[in-house]
């Protein structure tokens, strides 16, 4: 009965997504994470005012959330980032994903943008690359001055195309990489931040947002969004 439940509802959320075509995949060295981007001629990303994410069909009756971290409103494009060097469908999917295949994919809000200006504090693991991106894309430097850290599983060797200098990048030694992230956090201001946006592994993400509210001088609205333990 379990069984059949699932599949009816796979079946009814099959009909609500809508088709996308691969335009191309590249693989980071040592090829543990793979830019993949795609064209979704359906989406008014022109009318995109917080970060949203795609539900992307990786295998029958299996489904996972890749935020778009960059997009070209004429092109109707986007681009996802996602690590590949765990075992998981969603990995499986991304490593054999090549251009020219067509993905089924539907469209959902993930968070907002800041209430008000002011600067920006992201950090997270590489799940939230796309997270911290879109955020970047959807504020200008201006009004929201944005730096952050985030965590990787591999030192990968960045494309010359890589023109994000807000970001800080450090390999996880172990664990969750959370004494890496709170290393890096002696070294900034935290009283200057407005917003902090905190993304990606469920309990590395519980408990820094605990730890920065513990912080007398840190006066910024938190973000914590969790997408995987």
């Amino acid at each position: 009965m379990a069984n059949l439940l699932k599949k009816a509802a796979s079946g009814l959320l099959e009909k609500m997504l809508t088709p996308a075509q691969v335009v191309s995949v590249r693989a980071w060295q040592p090829s543990t994470l793979h830019e993949i981007v795609i064209h979704t001629p359906t989406v008014a990303m022109e009318k995109w005012e917080s970060i949203k994410r795609f539900k992307c069909q990786v295998e029958t009756l299996t489904y996972r959330d890749y935020t778009p971290a960059e997009w070209d409103v004429d092109t109707r494009q986007c681009t996802f980032y996602i690590e590949t060097g765990h075992a998981g469908a969603g990995s499986r999917w991304a490593r054999q994903l090549k251009a020219g295949d067509t993905i089924l994919l539907g469209l959902a809000h993930a968070a907002p943008v800041p209430e008000k200006p002011g600067e920006i504090l992201c950090l997270g693991d590489a799940s939230a690359l796309g997270h911290f991106l879109s955020l970047r894309q959807l504020t200008t430097r201006e009004h929201y001055p944005m730096q952050g850290c985030v965590l990787l599983t591999d030192d990968y060797v960045f494309p010359a195309s890589w023109q994000y200098p807000e970001f800080e990048f450090r390999v996880k030694s172990h664990s969750n990489g959370q004494a890496e992230l709170e290393q890096w956090l002696q070294t900034q201001s935290l009283q200057a931040y407005t917003s902090i946006y905190i993304a990606g592994n469920i309990p590395l993400v519980q408990s820094l947002r605990k730890k920065l509210k513990a912080m007398p001088d840190v006066h910024a609205k938190i973000y914590a969004h969790g997408f995987w333990s």
